[in-house]
């Protein structure tokens, strides 16, 4: 409110900038300058995600996404970003907390599976367990991000699979305000996948509710929370909790 009366601006353009930069006195010296406007992401400055909002059911998703919809799994792991700058990776938490450090298993992976110079990925971290392959709990594997001491010893008791589900930067430029779909199939041309390493999210593009219905059984059955349900053509909108992502849960 302060920025947005100082420099006589809209508030909401405010909170929009500070969703992108996060950080205040940033976003006050560009309003001053009255370059507000679109900012782009950059690689290796944290950002805040782009949440989903909740449905009762694939109806409702439907009503709010259109049709046909984009749905992907939803996993119970933690999220978190991607930045590859050539040989430089940096990985930040949904709270922007910097947790390189305590991933050294995964930084070969993606400098090796990622086939793109620069980028920024959105994706989710999810914990198995090293005998029978299935997804663990996010409890089993949060404690990772804590970890300042025996980063490696606790990373081989609870190893991670990456999974990737949205990319907003592609070789240095920003592509959040692409085409959902658009982004995906970027997404499925620079992602080489290994199975418990690094995959992209499952999927199912369909106007079917049956089909979805199916698909979102098929997740749980998985050991996931549910579904995503995502609008085909819609933005990347950094902070914001909107309708072009819905998420979809099984009852408790």
């Amino acid at each position: 409110d302060a920025i947005a009366l100082a420099y006589n601006t809209n508030v909401k353009e405010v909170e929009k900038a500070f969703d992108v930069l996060v950080d205040y006195a940033e976003v006050a010296k560009r309003a001053k300058e009255k370059k507000l406007g679109e900012l782009g992401l950059v690689i290796g400055r944290p950002f805040k995600v782009m949440l989903a909002i909740k449905a009762n059911n694939i109806e409702e998703a439907f009503d709010e996404v259109g049709k046909p919809a984009l749905f992907e799994q939803k996993l119970d792991g933690f999220r978190v970003t991607i930045h590859k700058n050539e040989s430089k990776i940096g990985l930040f938490t949904r709270r922007m907390e910097n947790v390189t450090k305590q991933f050294p298993d995964v930084i070969d992976l993606i400098k090796e599976n990622v086939k793109a110079k620069k980028c920024i990925l959105d994706s989710e971290f999810v914990g198995y367990d090293k005998k029978t392959g299935k997804y663990l709990p996010f409890q089993n594997i949060s404690q990772r991000i804590k970890r300042k001491y025996d980063i490696e010893d606790i990373a081989k008791k609870f190893p991670v699979e990456i999974n990737v589900f949205d990319v907003l930067n592609y070789e240095g430029k920003d592509i959040k305000n692409e085409k959902q779909i658009e982004r995906r199939k970027i997404l499925e041309k620079i992602i080489k996948e290994k199975n418990r390493k690094i995959v992209l999210t499952k999927k199912l593009v369909t106007d079917d509710v049956t089909k979805a219905k199916a698909f979102f059984e098929q997740s749980l059955n998985d050991g996931n929370e549910g579904l995503i349900a995502k609008k085909i053509d819609a933005i990347y909108q950094p902070g914001r909790r909107v309708s072009g992502w819905i998420k979809l849960k099984s009852v408790m």
